[in-house]
């Protein structure tokens, strides 16, 4: 094809390199003319396939850009709405040490969670340099969290109300019953807790919040807790123990606030 082509080119040049006005001219003009009208065509089609390429080309290289660019404004984007939402989140932790203005309190960051891949221990990132002890009560604006239960000068564990090792003295906000909640072996996978040693007479619901009683020393008293999700009772319609879903979405766990002591 390509030598076809160069064939043509070079008889449509000697046409035009011998042309003039006689008989030999104007047959060969004749004969020939196809072929100039063909590579006219073909050179034609080569010339808007060249620029075709070279356009899509540029098409491409621009449109690799946009992505680029709307890539770097979607991360930008999620950049702000994290700081916003940090922001509120430090705004809320503040707020909420300065309610419990009797108490010494440190905010820490969460920066890593039990190696089992639940949350029943995490850890914190601020220690005994920070006056962070064993004991301490650990809490978020939405509620317990944990106590303290080692500590390092910049580090600390924390076991968290899901611990079947933890328990803590619970009041029924509606009705001012006492219970008990604790961490639970079958359901901390679940992070859900057990409430137990209810009264044989309390009218507890499914939906009843639960607030710290302050018994025990460890966590003051009207703190939020949890929400009753589940009643279990024997077959005497007695109150054997209830389910309890804890009030921090531990899933959703950046900082929290250390209660270290009273002034």
């Amino acid at each position: 094809m390509a030598a076809a082509v160069t064939a043509a080119v070079l008889i449509c040049a000697a046409i035009a390199h011998f042309g003039g006005s006689n008989p030999v001219s104007a047959l060969m003009r004749t004969v020939f003319s196809p072929f100039q009208n063909g590579v006219a065509y073909l050179t034609d089609k080569v010339k808007d396939t060249t620029d075709f390429i070279r356009e899509m080309k540029s098409y491409k290289d621009e449109n690799e850009k946009l992505i680029s660019e709307i890539n770097e404004l979607k991360r930008q984007n999620r950049d702000v709405t994290n700081y916003r939402e940090e922001n509120e989140r430090l705004k809320e932790l503040l707020e909420l040490g300065e309610s419990l203005d009797s108490y010494s309190t440190v905010a820490a960051s969460v920066i890593a969670y039990s190696s089992n891949g639940r949350y029943d221990t995490i850890q914190i990132s601020k220690g005994s340099l920070a006056g962070v002890a064993e004991g301490n009560a650990v809490i978020t604006p939405d509620g317990i969290v944990g106590k303290v239960i080692e500590t390092g000068p910049t580090w600390s564990v924390v076991s968290t109300i899901l611990n079947p090792d933890n328990a803590m003295g619970v009041r029924v906000s509606r009705t001012s019953d006492v219970a008990v909640v604790e961490g639970n072996s079958e359901m901390y996978s679940q992070n859900y807790c057990k409430m137990t040693f209810i009264d044989k007479g309390s009218n507890l619901i499914v939906g009843d919040l639960l607030e710290t009683s302050g018994s025990g020393g460890v966590y003051p008293a009207g703190l939020s807790v949890g929400v009753i999700r589940e009643i279990n009772s024997d077959a005497m319609g007695n109150l054997n123990y209830a389910t309890v879903e804890p009030m921090v979405d531990f899933d959703k766990l950046y900082e929290v606030l250390v209660i270290n002591g009273t002034y």
